[in-house]
């Protein structure tokens, strides 16, 4: 049922410090929507930089950085590089993707969750389009 990794990790009488450690694709992707949308809270502008395959998101306010975050999920990774104008969501474009950003989310889970089960995807691209230009 649990990989065997993850059993030794079980809280067990004798070692009552272990806990289960289960981070899965899907609960990083979880984890770093919710990180960016606290980026989105207090910023103007979000800039994306590709490195050693993870994208680093910098969020700006008033011209300096004021929250970062580090994107390693593959698939969100690259719908934010297509969301971004060569890496760069500012003006306007940063008022539509703070104002849809909840349907974002959900486009990407969705878009996991094709992937998990391995169901041939309907064109996501241009609903991403159609999303963003709502």
């Amino acid at each position: 049922m649990f990989p065997e990794e993850a059993l030794d990790r079980l809280p067990t009488p004798r070692h009552p410090g272990k806990k289960l450690i289960m981070n899965t694709s899907r609960t990083l992707l979880v984890e770093e929507l919710e990180k960016l949308s606290l980026g989105l809270l207090n910023s103007n502008t979000l800039l994306l930089k590709q490195i050693n395959g993870s994208l680093l998101c910098q969020f700006l306010s008033q011209g300096l950085v004021n929250y970062t975050v580090t994107v390693t999920s593959q698939l969100l990774a690259t719908t934010l590089w297509q969301v971004s104008s060569l890496g760069i969501i500012n003006g306007s474009d940063f008022v539509v993707f703070k104002n849809v950003f909840s349907k974002f989310s959900l486009h990407v889970k969705t878009r996991q969750l094709y992937a998990e089960l391995g169901v041939q995807q309907p064109d996501l691209d241009l609903e991403l389009q159609n999303l963003l230009a709502a």
